[in-house]
């Protein structure tokens, strides 16, 4: 299975503990698999795609069943399924994609679980690959479930065991949260290296597994006594560590935790209190009381909306404490953007009086401004093969273009040069439904949607239904290159391989797409005669009804992906 990083390994409680350096994706993997997590599945996007990824390199098939879902709700829900019935279950999908799983998960809550069901959330404060920078631990309070948050990779270890352990004793869904910063960092993590057997009552207490209007009101008190019995087993947990030293002092949430402990510890500021808390939600009041009891002043770091600063205000007002708390609401942090050590030096500075003096390894980090999405799409990939045909029988006045609006995935890099095509661009499968919308506002110009085939299969499908039934008069272009390519060409519906890397028969698109009896389609190979191709485009470009054009080519990094 794992391979060790080094050739020794720790000794912990009696045992030979082995030692590896993993990232907080990997280790929230090797938690899993040795928690026996049975089935896994999810929807890649950055930063937790890692986590599924290493998941099944490290798992045999017979053990752990692992898939990339059509979308986060479809993942959400065949893990609730396997959950149901009586096996250990994870599913990973990044910010955006609890948006799309939140229905389920809204009544999972209520309904309760059998084996332990545990999502692990990425999360990206500063945006760097994703269309906002939400705040997942909101809609996860909303949920009423449980939150960790880890800021190590062997707290990411450890924590994945237990989340499968409080999911079963509260057969609640819980949830781990990671950021880009924390689910790649690496570190050392000393492991059991051994798979533990679990399996529980397959849909037991049936009653529970049925929710209908009117009893919800019942479960929610139900789920309500739940919370409060986790906060009371949050106040003891060895996740939240509390260091007392003067009257000033600063918490830290999951891996912003793991910052300020580190500059504290190596920059200066020693005199200061600290609180690194790891159980995020709910959040543990009683261990949070007493420390803020000995307090004066408390800088609160967390990303990436002020979610526990809040909080502790409202607490210290409640029982009448002193403590002034200070963070983003009070502007001693930013409220938007990844939190960087110069962040934490300033804010220290400025609210607790205590002046860090960091060295220049402390300086800002993250990702170049722009990316790949600024660079050109390379000749080699299908989608520019296309748009170099079509953009010959395009006319050279832009405001005599058609109007495209493009999907998430590799087609976002249209909008550069050579190509410049690209009009608006909003989420994932919405290319279609605003194309109707647009369609109908009576907008001079021609309205061509852009989707990929990954994008079509994950919430294109409904849209394009809608818009075929609607006889919406638009044009729509499906991008296949046989791959979720923009996140590293996983699986999808859609693909002749799993996420194992094995031959399977994917859905045949052209045959989902003929089924809607529409009268107007092309189906055309991108790297195919140019001619064909820009026959095809201006074809369905000049119809006065529906029209679809399927391009269909293998993005040239998918080879490595199939055995």
């Amino acid at each position: 299975m794992l391979q060790p990083a080094s050739d020794f390994a720790a000794h912990q409680g009696g045992k030979l503990m082995p030692t590896h350096q993993l990232t907080g994706n990997e280790a929230l993997a090797q938690g899993a698999w040795e928690a026996g997590v049975h089935l896994a599945t999810g929807y890649p996007g950055s930063p937790a795609t890692r986590f599924l990824e290493h998941l099944a390199e490290i798992s045999d098939e017979k053990d752990v069943y692992a898939e990339w879902a059509a979308n986060e709700k479809v993942a959400f829900e065949i893990a609730l399924g396997a959950s149901l019935g009586g096996k250990r279950a994870v599913v990973c999908f990044k910010s955006v994609g609890l948006n799309v799983a939140l229905d389920p998960l809204m009544v999972a809550n209520l309904g309760g679980v059998s084996g332990g069901l545990v999502v692990i959330l990425g999360d990206d404060p500063g945006a760097w690959g994703s269309q906002n920078e939400q705040d997942g631990r909101f809609l996860l309070r909303a949920a009423e479930v449980p939150v960790l948050e880890f800021s190590s990779s062997q707290e990411a270890y450890a924590m994945a065991k237990y989340a499968f352990s409080l999911s079963e004793k509260f057969t609640l869904p819980v949830a781990i949260r990671e950021t880009r910063a924390s689910s790649g960092e690496r570190g050392t993590v000393q492991t059991a290296g051994e798979r533990q057997a679990a399996s529980r009552e397959s849909l037991a207490g049936g009653k529970s597994w049925k929710i209908f209007p009117v009893r919800p009101v019942e479960k929610h008190r139900e789920l309500q006594a739940k919370i409060a019995q986790i906060n009371t087993e949050f106040n003891g947990s060895p996740f939240n560590q509390a260091i007392r030293r003067g009257p000033r002092g600063v918490l830290g949430c999951g891996h912003a935790g793991a910052k300020v402990l580190r500059l504290i510890k190596e920059k200066g500021g020693e005199e200061l209190s600290f609180f690194k808390l790891g159980t995020v939600y709910p959040p543990p009041e009683d261990a949070l009381l007493e420390f803020l009891s000995s307090l004066e002043a408390l800088l609160v770091a967390e990303e990436i909306q002020p979610l526990i600063e809040q909080h502790l205000r409202s607490l210290a007002h409640l029982h009448n404490l002193r403590v002034r708390v200070f963070g983003k609401e009070t502007g001693h942090f930013p409220k938007v953007g990844e939190l960087f050590p110069s962040h934490l030096v300033q804010a220290v500075e400025d609210s607790l009086g205590v002046k860090i003096s960091p060295d220049g390894s402390w300086d800002q980090e993250g990702f170049a401004v722009g990316g790949v999405l600024s660079q050109p799409l390379p000749e080699q990939c299908p989608f520019h093969q296309a748009f170099a045909a079509f953009a010959t029988v395009l006319a050279p006045d832009p405001q005599e273009r058609p109007l495209f609006v493009g999907d998430d995935g590799c087609l976002i890099r249209l909008m550069n040069e050579p190509f410049q095509v690209l009009d608006c661009k909003f989420c994932m499968g919405a290319s279609i439904g605003m194309a109707e919308g647009l369609a109908w506002t009576g907008e001079r110009r021609k309205i061509v949607a852009l989707i990929g085939d990954s994008s079509f299969f994950h919430t294109g499908l409904p849209a394009y239904l809608n818009a075929t039934s609607s006889g919406a008069r638009i044009m729509i272009v499906i991008l296949d290159n046989r791959s979720t390519a923009m996140t590293g060409c996983q699986s999808n519906p859609g693909t002749d391989f799993t996420l194992r890397g094995k031959r399977q028969k994917g859905i045949h698109l052209e045959s989902v797409l003929r089924s809607a009896g529409i009268k107007i389609f092309r189906a055309v190979e991108a790297f195919g005669d140019k001619k064909i191709l820009a026959s095809a485009f201006q074809e369905c470009l000049k119809s006065e009804e529906l029209a679809v054009l399927l391009v269909s080519g293998a993005c040239p990094n998918l080879r490595e992906k199939i055995c």
